[in-house]
């Protein structure tokens, strides 16, 4: 059983933040025509998929018959289960209700709205197309049309946000029925327009504390109103957690179709072209996973969520985690904790996840 992802790099503006493979200007037809011809000569045509990601990029921003033409290729090479779970990413202002009809009536069944903030303007601020009455509209129409599963994303760290803010938002998404958020803290990329802006003025983003201080206060609302904290990042109401997501997670095999996008399968992982020359061209990168690449990956992965790692699956890989010191610390102090041979991290220590997780390391 695999999941697959579907990158569709294009966007309306480029957000002062994202340094993700998305342009404004491109050509889509020819795009598309490259895609389909990847999905179509995949060496692994013919595998079981219950999972089916688009992301971007925006694929709001295409025609809907693209985004049809896509999901009918992968269809036609792939056995997809009929409950599989089909994402699509969505940005509040690039939807439209005929849009969210043609998604919902060809078979997705999950979208994910990229909210951000619910403040017009810090999303103006952002470099962000939509504002908040474009994201609760956006929310509104997809459940007219039939959809039940609904992710919304958050960013912690903004300007101007204070954690009260910030909960406030996310409790207005949870009454608009959203089922699912996201919310990651504000990440400043070399190479931004935001990273610029941080040279200049290195006042401009409130203080690691602050920043901390409300991502606790979020993690509490939400879980007062039963969205659990499945991953550090990630927190859904029971059975809405992102299925495709946790394939990663839990270091299952999966295929990435379009422009940069990765595939991990077996002992290889291999990643399309970033830039539209080289995708054209077919070049990708390869990477041979050997055991201690898959040891790290399974603790660093299973760490981040509530699926843990289990301690025969990495000794059989030749690694005795036991036999670190730090490891048994960990256990007495319950920063971690066994349970029916696996390993999992105490949510209460997810935003230090990446202190804990390297000292588990081989």
């Amino acid at each position: 059983m695999i999941g697959i992802y579907v990158h569709i790099p294009f966007c309306e503006s480029k957000c002062i933040y994202c340094d993700f493979a998305s342009f404004v200007c491109a050509e889509q037809e020819k795009y598309f025509s490259f895609l389909l011809q990847e999905i179509n000569n995949s060496e692994n045509k013919g595998q079981t998929v219950d999972t089916i990601y688009f992301g971007g990029g925006t694929p709001s921003v295409v025609e809907p018959k693209y985004i049809a033409d896509t999901l009918d290729a992968i269809r036609k090479n792939f056995e997809v289960l009929k409950d599989s779970e089909i994402t699509i990413e969505c940005n509040p202002n690039s939807v439209t209700p005929e849009n969210l009809d043609a998604y919902h009536s060809i078979g997705f069944n999950r979208i994910s709205f990229g909210v951000q903030s619910l403040n017009d303007d810090v999303l103006k601020f952002l470099g962000r197309k939509h504002r908040r009455s474009d994201a609760l509209l956006a929310i509104e129409n997809a459940k007219k049309v039939g959809f039940e599963n609904i992710s919304a994303d958050l960013i912690v760290g903004l300007p101007k946000v204070s954690s009260r803010m910030l909960c406030s938002h996310a409790k207005k998404l949870i009454d608009m029925g959203v089922t699912h958020i996201s919310s990651y803290m504000l990440q400043v990329e070399e190479g931004t327009p935001l990273f610029k802006m941080c040279q200049e003025n290195p006042q401009i983003l409130p203080v690691e504390d602050d920043c901390a201080e409300s991502f606790s206060k979020l993690v509490l609302l939400l879980s007062k109103y039963n969205f659990n904290q499945y991953e550090v990042s990630n927190f859904a109401r029971i059975g809405f957690e992102s299925r495709h997501n946790l394939k990663y997670w839990s270091g299952e095999n999966y295929l990435g179709f379009g422009l940069s996008a990765t595939s991990t399968y077996g002992n290889r992982r291999w990643t399309n072209g970033g830039k539209f020359e080289t995708y054209f061209k077919g070049k990708k990168e390869v990477e041979f996973l050997g055991n201690r690449e898959k040891i790290e990956e399974k603790i660093m992965l299973g760490l981040r969520c509530y699926l843990g790692f289990d301690i025969k699956e990495i000794e059989k890989l030749g690694y005795k985690i036991s036999e670190k010191e730090d490891f048994e610390t960990f256990l007495k102090k319950g920063i971690i904790y066994e349970k029916e041979g696996k390993i999992y991290l105490n949510p209460k220590f997810y935003s230090v996840n990446n202190q804990i997780i390297s000292k588990l390391l081989p």
